[in-house]
């Protein structure tokens, strides 16, 4: 394209350059000229185009001349050598060639005819590509030569010998031409194993395509099977420690390889064949044989991580752990079965998740006594063994720590439904088991004697129709061995029940030409028959593998309800220390300080209404202490403020808080004295069970709290915390469950408010007391009248909301919740007939669904009394105009001993009803906002349900109430300007 110059130039003198004057200039060697600046018609133009062509001459052809060779070959008539090289001869023979028919001889003209062993015959076809074998591969050839390479390795082998090499590397065996290379774990053609040599396989009559493309499958089957060997191997090596199902996966996967290798040697033609026959044989057959045998390789090594594709650098690890294992099966296999993969492929992999699933359907069947099974061992389903003996008498089993131990993760294929029943069946069973050790439940004999996967019809349409189910056909290999085949002694009698065992009174040796001994393994037979009679698509019944699995489950689904609603019968029914209702009410009645009985002790215990200021000149009738004290010895008057509200009997030792036995004994006589009150049974013999062991059941403690700043109020008597005194319950075993230390916790919240409570009441009767109308004209104010109008008006406002708020407390809050609940546990234990449990028509479905109620019912109590955590800041509120009201008693409580003078406690007074009157309008204020974010029904709800029944208030949605209670004519709402009802700070 570049046209050179011929300058002679001194290349060696750097500056002896030509010039650039004498530089030829670049022409191109075409030339496209511009299209004219005029309208263009394309269909005109081509029509003058066509026009010119087709008066144009034509022109004289010049075909190359053919070489000697081929011309001799191929003209009928002799030629000279000038004619030979005429260009007039050369182009008739073309056109002769073209035009003439000779019939039986093939008229192909090419190098091929020169070989002696040519084929004349005429073909059907002018294709070179339909042509026979050594004609296309030798057009082939000549057409696209291969690069040639002095490292490759070509080997011309024939079919025959192809193919008996073949035939053992598809079993995975090194062959004459193929050998294993254990670096990548493949086989390689034999020379180029330990170099970088690549080897090529030549079959006669084929080319190097063809050659490589019909190899390749059969190189991939071997490798894949010496692939799956191999991780067989490995499995076989785990140890005890990783669970049945990695044991059950080798076999699955043995006896899927001693199948393949069963088929694989079956697959024409036989050796046998290809020795006899002289003749070639079909490959395109024989390659099309084996693709379904390709696809099923494909699909196992995919599923185990092992691809062709892949290294052994790059294999991805298998999670062998039971759940994620069996799930990465189903998946695989799902997977296929939405591709509509062959039906050889689907019938395998149901193969191995039906062997590798059954020893963990196994133990998810024996962890919830399903048809009977129990663990062997005797300890409690569902948990690992953790070296205590629970038959040990002095070693009480932990609940939680029980519970804790059963596995929450099974595998994808299990339903929704069963993911819900079965781990509630699980832990109902080691309830059950706690409470009961005697515990045996009647199991319903159904259709099916165990849990097994279902794939042929009939077993799918037997199990539907809750029929006994055909025998299976993948059950273990049982050796029928007759005694009478085994006995050469025969007159020997033997106890029936050692008659299995009687081999081992033969003589050492005396079996071994026995054939009824002799181990046969028939698994690659049971997996032809199992993938023969698999069938092509499930049935119309159950269409989808859900479907099928959620029928697979049923049994076992309908077992888990039944045990879960027997541990929910235990507890409601029982008689006994179980019975959940009693336990109800103590709690209600003691932590919730329902029971007037106990309410009474309790307040005479820690509170005080008295009017005057006690120095306990008296010995207290359930002081030890005070029993002790010297009689004549007069105890001196306390020089700390009055505590209004308290007992003096707390305050002896004029230490807090108070501690020492005598507060434990004064405490523990009031819970036994308000149980001997307790409800006794009908015939009035004992007390029920429940309430004679609520004596230590119950029981006063004192807790040490956190302290720093503006956090040990509970350190002062003149606070209203008393957060230092709480009461325990400890539920027997199984009711740990329903009972929680938890669940505990919010009762003791409860109680610890409704000791401020009684602590603000018992000040407010003091305050009744201290403030008559003789005390008040001569001690309270004598002088400034306004301090005095002012002491009645707040002591008004101060007894409205606490009665309120108590009212609110123990009738909304407390009854409103909890009666519901004792009468929905009622219900429940005396309404429901047989066939609403059969079916499930019960307010809870086991006893985790029961907890999960009282934990939500102890919510609602909080959140009505407004002691959750997210409602601190209206709580506060609450907790804060209560202490105003204590501080306001305790203020009049030291006007009225004498300790200051109206004319200082009156100021006192003021500030503390501006601030009482400032809390109450922001408290009514927040619930009323949180009233009319909530929705309608917390306004108006309905307190009857359609069937009869009481509804609970709820939590939030009894705000309404106390909102009500407490200001239900907007008073505080209201901007107040009379002095009186709340003064200025002027």
């Amino acid at each position: 394209m570049w046209h050179t110059f011929v300058r002679q130039s001194d290349f060696n003198n750097e500056f002896d350059l030509p010039p650039l004057d004498d530089l030829p200039r670049v022409m191109p060697y075409f030339f496209v000229p511009p299209m004219e600046n005029k309208p263009q018609n394309p269909i005109m133009e081509n029509l003058k185009l066509e026009k010119m062509n087709t008066s144009i001459p034509p022109r004289r052809l010049h075909p190359p001349l053919l070489p000697k060779e081929l011309s001799s070959w191929t003209l009928e008539i002799a030629h000279t050598r000038e004619q030979e090289r005429s260009p007039n001869t050369v182009e008739e023979l073309w056109r002769n060639a073209n035009i003439r028919r000779l019939g039986v001889n093939n008229g192909l003209l090419s190098w091929d005819r020169l070989r002696h062993s040519h084929y004349n015959a005429a073909s059907s076809t002018p294709f070179l590509s339909e042509q026979g074998d050594v004609v296309s591969t030798s057009a082939r050839y000549y057409v696209q030569p291969r690069l040639y390479n002095a490292l490759d390795s070509t080997t011309q082998v024939t079919q025959k010998d192809l193919l008996l090499s073949l035939k053992k590397t598809v079993l995975g065996l090194s062959s004459q031409y193929h050998v294993w290379d254990p670096m990548s774990e493949r086989f390689v053609q034999v020379g180029t194993e330990n170099s970088d040599r690549k080897g090529f396989i030549l079959i006669d009559g084929k080319d190097e395509v063809v050659s490589g493309s019909f190899i390749q499958r059969f190189l991939k089957i071997g490798t894949l099977l010496r692939r799956l060997e191999l991780f067989l191997l490995s499995l076989r090596t785990s140890s005890v420690k990783d669970g049945p199902t990695v044991h059950s996966l080798a076999h699955a996967l043995s006896t899927t390889l001693d199948f393949l290798r069963d088929v694989l040697t079956k697959c024409p033609p036989s050796e046998q064949q290809i020795r006899a026959t002289s003749e070639d044989f079909s490959l395109l057959a024989i390659w099309s044989h084996y693709a379904s045998y390709e696809n099923l390789m494909d699909a196992l090594v995919e599923l185990y991580g092992r691809d062709y594709n892949l290294s052994p650098e790059e294999y991805r690890p298998l999670d062998l752990s039971p759940v994620p294992l069996l799930s990465h099966i189903y998946d695989h296999m799902k997977l296929h079965f939405e591709r509509q993969s062959p039906t050889i492929v689907r019938a395998v992999l149901a193969f191995l998740l039906t062997l590798t699933s059954q020893e963990y359907l196994q133990e998810v069947a024996q962890s919830v006594g399903f048809e009977g099974q129990l663990s062997q061992n005797g300890s409690i389903p569902g948990r690992k063994s953790d070296g205590l003996d629970m038959d040990d008498e002095e070693i009480e089993p932990d609940i939680f720590d029980l519970l804790d131990k059963i596995g929450f993760s099974y595998p994808s294929f299990f339903p929704l439904k069963v993911l819900y029943i079965l781990p509630a069946a699980q832990k109902s069973l080691v309830l059950l088991q706690v409470a009961q050790p005697d515990f045996f439940m009647p199991f319903k004999q159904t259709s099916k004697s165990s849990i097994r996967w279902l794939w042929m019809e009939d077993e799918i349409t037997a199990a539907w129709n809750d029929l006994p189910l055909p025998a299976n056909i993948l059950r273990p290999l049982h050796f029928a061995t007759t005694p009478s085949t085994l006995l050469p002694f025969p007159t020997i009698a033997h106890n029936p029940d050692l008659l299995e065992f009687y081999i081992f009174d033969l003589e050492p040796g005396g079996t071994v030409s026995s054939p009824s001994l002799q181990v046969k393994n028939d698994s690659a037979t049971v997996l032809d028959t199992f993938i023969k009679r698999f069938p092509e698509t499930l049935p119309t019944i159950t269409p989808t593998l859900p479907e099928l699995t959620s029928l697979i489950f049923k049994d076992l689904m309908e077992h888990s309800a039944s045990l879960s609603s027997s541990l929910l019968s235990l507890i409601l029914n029982s008689t006994g220390i179980l019975n959940f209702p009693s336990h109800l009410i103590i709690l209600r009645s003691f932590l919730l300080v329902a029971s007037p009985a106990f309410k009474s002790r309790l307040l005479n215990a820690l509170f005080s209404d008295a009017g005057e200021y006690e120095t306990n000149d008296t010995a207290h009738s359930m002081s030890v202490q005070s029993l002790r004290r010297k009689s004549g010895k007069a105890p001196k008057e306390g020089n700390q403020p009055w505590a209004v509200g308290l007992s003096p009997n707390l305050l002896e030792r004029e230490t807090w808080p108070p501690v020492g036995a005598d507060l434990s004994f004064f405490l523990r006589t009031v819970i036994v004295d308000s149980l001997d009150t307790g409800r006794e049974t009908e015939d009035g013999a004992k007390r029920e069970q429940v309430v004679e062991e609520a004596g230590w059941r119950l029981g006063f403690a004192i807790r040490d709290l956190p302290t720093g700043p503006g956090r040990d109020k509970w350190l002062d008597p003149l606070c209203i915390a008393l957060d230092f005194l709480y009461m325990d319950y400890k539920p027997p075993h199984p009711l740990e469950i329903l009972i929680s230390p938890d669940i505990l916790s919010k009762y003791q919240r409860m109680f610890t408010f409704i000791l401020r409570l009684f602590r603000v009441e018992s000040a407010l009767k003091s305050l009744f007391r201290m403030s008559t109308h003789r005390t008040t004209a001569n001690f309270l104010f004598p002088t400034l009248i306004q301090a005095r109008n002012l002491l009645l008006h707040f002591r008004f406002l101060a007894q409205t909301f606490v009665s309120n708020l108590a009212g609110y407390v123990f009738d909304t809050a407390i009854g409103g919740n909890f009666d519901p609940f004792i009468e929905q546990l009622s219900a429940d234990k005396a309404g429901q007939s047989s066939q609403d449990q059969k079916l499930g028509n019960t307010t809870f479905s086991d006893v985790f669904e029961l907890a999960q109620r009282h934990s939500a019912l102890m919510d609602d109590i909080l959140s009505a009394c407004l002691l959750r955590s997210g409602q601190r800041g209206v709580g506060d509120l609450l907790r804060h105009s209560m202490e105003l009201v204590l501080e306001f008693t305790i203020v009049v409580g030291e006007l009225h001993r004498g300790r200051i003078q109206e004319y200082q406690a009156a100021p006192l007074v003021e500030e503390l009803f501006r601030k009482f009157c400032t809390k109450m309008r922001t408290l009514t204020k927040v619930l009323k906002g949180l009233v009319d974010k909530g929705p309608s029904s917390m306004k108006f709800s309905l307190e009857i349900h359609n069937d009869g029944s009481r509804r609970p208030v709820g939590g939030l949605e009894a705000l309404y109430h106390l909102l009500i209670r407490i200001d239900f004519t907007d008073w505080w709402s209201k901007e107040r300007k009379n002095s009186r009802e709340e003064p200025s700070e002027t």
